[in-house]
């Protein structure tokens, strides 16, 4: 790859790794219709930009990130082992956990209402976990790639995944959870980034993606609920 090629991918890079997260932690920031606005922006650009570069900047086609070298039975049981750590964790300390302190902190949200809760779940699991997967391990990693090894490219894409989540609980948990919770983002991220470097396709990354995320939810849900 010639220096014209790593400026290029460089720009991409810088363009696109902070953007969804300014937009996350602007929008919990602020709410209202400022903060809904800011979110929405955030999730086009996180949208848009990628597909923009690589199709008018990069002049690549299009691609629907085909699994052809498979990596679904991996994803599924990387997915189904990070969930049972999430739920025996929980479980250990379930105990020490304030569930109203919890709802106090998501009510502002909304999310005590079980129909909302049931449509976030929805849109996390069936759209913001795949748009995550096309930007942070498609996007970001690749142009990553472009710099250093494969090896490291896991570990930074991971760190760009737990920074963004990280904002975003800023203004929703208090400070035990944020650390706990960007823990196990972290180890989620490398665990994505790997599927992604080793089968280098989103879809594996998601369906991985996809389960950890119902176990979250199902949880929450307990909390919330029961």
């Amino acid at each position: 790859m010639n220096l014209e090629e790593r400026k290029r991918d460089g720009i991409g890079l810088a363009l696109a790794a902070p953007a969804s997260t300014i937009a996350l932690f602007t929008s919990t920031m602020f709410g209202g219709l400022l903060g809904t606005a800011v979110w929405i922006g955030g999730k086009v650009w996180q949208i848009g930009f990628p597909a923009f570069w690589r199709l008018k900047i990069e002049g690549k086609e299009r691609s629907m990130s085909p699994a052809t070298e498979g990596g679904f039975r991996e994803a599924i049981l990387l997915g189904i082992g990070m969930s049972a750590i999430m739920f025996v964790t929980w479980w250990l300390a379930r105990g020490e956990l304030d569930s109203e302190l919890i709802r106090g902190y998501v009510e502002p949200f909304g999310l005590l209402n079980p129909w909302l809760y049931f449509a976030v779940f929805c849109y996390w699991v069936f759209f913001n976990s795949v748009m995550e997967e096309y930007l942070f391990r498609w996007f970001i990693f690749e142009k990553l790639e472009t710099f250093v090894d494969g090896k490291i490219a896991v570990i930074l894409a991971a760190l760009v995944f737990t920074a963004h989540h990280t904002l975003g609980m800023w203004s929703m948990f208090p400070w035990w959870a944020i650390i706990l919770g960007s823990f196990g983002v972290f180890s989620g991220g490398v665990i994505w980034s790997w599927l992604y470097l080793r089968y280098r396709s989103i879809w594996p990354c998601y369906v991985s993606h996809a389960i950890v995320d119902v176990t979250m939810f199902g949880i929450g849900a307990y909390i919330l609920f029961s």
